[in-house]
């Protein structure tokens, strides 16, 4: 009995596994939302599949069904595999580097052409990810610091009311301003400390 439960016990654990790695290895259909295709993302880049993280992205910004308004997003997802990249992998930890500053510059040129008079919560994700790119040990930390400085003081003057309003929705600005403040904060004193060339602030 125990010889017959041990050759169960061992069928039942190769068919789970085999299970498993149908579902991370099938060749998938295409996403057929862009909800589905950033889910899918997340699941790979938990998995450490970073470059078929990226590749799923990268596939619906080629569909013609996505919301083209929403692409600036799907840079900045990109862009947050690579420097997930670049904190996982040290071995192609440059070409991550250069990847994910290339389409945070991608989101940010976007959301710069659609002249938003909103509050542009965009430049405050897209300068963490700057910031957090300065971080890591790269020789471009200056660059990447001082860019995130730049968007968060872009930032500081249209969050200055009590209040925002949109879709029908009010929303508190105060916490909001108040982490904008700790990364600015924090980012100045990151180029100090880099020895950054001085920067005037306002």
């Amino acid at each position: 009995m125990p010889i017959l439960w041990r050759i169960f016990f061992f069928a039942l654990v190769t068919a789970s596994l085999l299970f498993l790695a149908w579902i991370l290895f099938y060749p998938k259909p295409a996403p057929r939302s862009q909800e589905e295709a950033l889910s899918r993302m997340i699941i790979l880049e938990w998995d450490g599949r970073y470059d078929d993280a990226v590749k799923t992205v990268q596939g619906w910004l080629q569909d013609s069904r996505r919301d083209v308004s929403r692409d600036g997003l799907l840079y900045e997802q990109v862009a947050m595999v690579y420097l997930a990249k670049a904190h996982k992998k040290p071995e192609s930890k440059e070409d991550s580097v250069l990847q994910a500053d290339l389409n945070f510059g991608k989101a940010l040129s976007l959301h710069d052409q659609e002249q938003s008079d909103g509050l542009g919560i965009d430049f405050i994700e897209i300068g963490r990810g700057y910031e957090l790119l300065g971080d890591l040990p790269v020789a471009e930390k200056c660059n990447f610091y001082e860019k995130a400085r730049q968007l968060f003081e872009r930032e500081l003057p249209l969050l200055q009311a009590d209040t925002y309003t949109a879709f029908g929705k009010t929303y508190p600005l105060k916490s909001l301003r108040a982490e904008l403040n700790k990364h600015l904060t924090a980012v100045r004193l990151k180029l100090s400390k880099a020895g950054c060339p001085a920067v005037s602030t306002p």
